[in-house]
């Protein structure tokens, strides 16, 4: 005798809906550290910048008296201008060097990459104040190794830390030593996401490498060179601990950077309303020179 099973009907439990809170929940350890320690310090400034609080004194309402004496203080105005020039320089070097470093990069081997992106990642992950004490070496005047290999040539000595010309230029050599490859690989991976197809297509057309390299790649790699170009300025405006240690703003004041004078302000001479007003102007400097960076290349894409 058969028996037929009658078919059992399997009742499904629906699918389990993630409430639509649970991305902020993710987010939320973030800005529970931000608003005390972020947003809570830039209010602080803000409110220092308006009165006279001599470190271990209460504060007195002076208006905008510390951004007057801040703006006519010529030793802020040298600050400014020398943070303005390694700046320049520093970018002016960076910016090409780093394309050139991210487009030979996609010419070698994926075996060769991985190995090459290792070497030139490394130099950002050493302490910074390590690799500033290395410079020094390498850049003294008497047992630096810079000047030994001058002196084979018969040159230098060189005072790349005692000479008011060279001493920014020195310092501007380290921080592109040491940041080059990071960046290097993130205008790396941007080349990676653009298509080949559009590439072989230029080369179908009669386009050479230039020309596919001009007119393809880099106006599809500008979101990320824009990145690097903002990435790399605020850093550049806030230049401190490799002065600080190589030169202490020396000599002459030639490296005295804006950060150095909010230091100094506010802990050398007591002052933390005119370091409040210096760092409120620094961080107008950041952001006007990010929505300019961000404007211009925009306009490109527009003309």
């Amino acid at each position: 005798m058969t028996t037929t099973r009658m078919p059992v009907s399997i009742k499904r439990k629906p699918a389990r809906r993630h409430p639509r809170s649970a991305p902020y929940l993710f987010i939320a350890p973030f800005f529970l550290l931000f608003l005390p320690f972020g947003a809570g310090s830039i209010v602080l400034a803000l409110a220092m910048a308006f009165v006279d609080w001599p470190l271990g004194l209460p504060p007195s309402w002076v208006g905008i008296a510390n951004f007057t004496d801040v703006l006519s203080d010529p030793i802020f105005g040298k600050a400014m201008g020398n943070t303005v020039l390694m700046l320049g320089g520093f970018l002016l070097v960076l910016m090409p060097l780093t394309i050139f470093i991210a487009v030979l990069l996609k010419q070698l081997r994926k075996g060769a990459v991985n190995a090459v992106q290792i070497l030139i990642f490394a130099p950002i992950t050493m302490s910074l104040i390590a690799v500033a004490l290395i410079f020094d070496l390498l850049y003294d005047d008497n047992i630096g190794l810079l000047n030994g290999l001058l002196a084979q040539v018969g040159l230098g000595p060189v005072g790349f830390l005692t000479d008011a010309h060279i001493a920014p230029w020195a310092i501007v050599a380290l921080r592109i030593w040491r940041v080059a490859g990071y960046y290097a690989i993130i205008l790396f991976a941007g080349l990676q996401s653009i298509p080949e197809d559009i590439h072989e297509a230029a080369a179908i057309d009669g386009a050479g490498a230039f020309k596919r390299f001009w007119y393809v790649t880099l106006p599809l790699l500008k979101p990320v060179i824009l990145f690097v170009l903002v990435a790399a300025s605020i850093a550049s405006w806030e230049l401190f601990a490799e002065p600080n240690v190589l030169t202490d703003g020396g000599p002459a004041r030639s490296t005295l950077t804006a950060v150095m004078y909010i230091f100094q302000a506010s802990f050398d001479e007591f002052s933390l309303g005119r370091g409040a007003a210096a760092s409120v102007v620094l961080a107008a400097c950041i952001i006007a020179s990010t929505l300019l960076a961000n404007r211009l290349l925009r306009s490109d894409d527009r003309a």
